[in-house]
């Protein structure tokens, strides 16, 4: 397996399952976003490779690719660096300059974003040819933006690192079908443990909204977060935390061991 371990730096970002209007953020990017922006990279990298009558065509392709190569297709997950706080504003959409609508209309859109200052990102694939790290190396090296188009990211630092079989605690996100056992255990041995979870998209939704265009829905998937909700005054935030299960399998970066999930590597199995 070749892990592309991406060090993203925000301001903030705002990634949602759905809706317009109002819409709250998850408090870690989700699979789907997360391919999205490598797909981009990938893209920008060498956009003779990718043609299509739509962008969405174009990304559809992308993406295709970038999931062709993982180990699994949920084999994408975050890990927490920084503390992450969610906040509202109320934005205003003037379509002034757009052509298909009414000069004096405009919009009030409600939107939750996390704020954060440091995440890490890991793509497990499966088979890479040194070709290829090199391209996915440089896609990596060009995401912008994850979720919406004013979540700005900047990557700190990329590359390839060891997957190792050693037993550490988990600290990166991972499907909740797969690690609850793991949980339950934890639970037994400890008695208490600090759960969080998440239900976001696995792999983007072309073209717009499934419903509207009836087609099937993109797959969807409760991905279990190793952090805990904390609260200091009136404010409440989340951090990582230490009552966590342990997998068997790992990465180490600068001295610190940290739990990973792939496919086979719960210590349960």
């Amino acid at each position: 397996m070749d892990v592309l371990l991406v060090h993203l730096r925000f301001p903030f970002f705002s990634v949602a399952r759905r809706s317009y209007q109002v819409r709250t953020s998850l408090l870690l990017p989700s699979p789907s976003a997360l391919k999205g922006a490598l797909a981009k990279g990938l893209i920008l990298l060498e956009p003779e490779r990718y043609i299509g009558d739509s962008l969405d065509t174009v990304a559809k392709e992308a993406v295709a690719e970038v999931e062709e190569k993982l180990v699994d297709v949920k084999s994408v997950s975050v890990a927490p660096i920084s503390p992450l706080v969610k906040n509202a504003f109320l934005l205003k959409r003037l379509r002034n300059l757009e052509s298909s609508s009414k000069a004096e209309k405009d919009d009030a859109m409600r939107r939750e974003y996390t704020f954060t200052r440091e995440l890490l990102v890991a793509y497990v694939f499966k088979d890479l040819s040194p070709g290829e790290k090199e391209r996915y190396l440089k896609a990596a090296m060009i995401i912008d933006t994850i979720g919406d188009t004013e979540s700005l990211a900047t990557p700190v630092c990329v590359s390839f690192v060891r997957l190792e079989e050693k037993t550490a605690p988990l600290a990166f996100s991972a499907p909740y079908s797969q690690v609850s056992p793991l949980l339950f255990q934890t639970l037994q041995r400890r008695g208490k443990i600090k759960v969080h979870t998440e239900r976001a998209w696995v792999s983007p939704d072309y073209f717009g909204s499934s419903r509207r265009r009836k087609t099937k829905s993109p797959e969807e998937e409760t991905f279990y977060i190793p952090i805990e909700e904390r609260r200091h005054r009136r404010m409440i935030y989340y951090t990582r935390t230490t009552q966590v299960p342990e997998v068997k399998r790992a990465i180490v970066l600068d001295g610190e061991v940290l739990g990973i999930w792939t496919p086979g590597s719960s210590s349960g199995n």
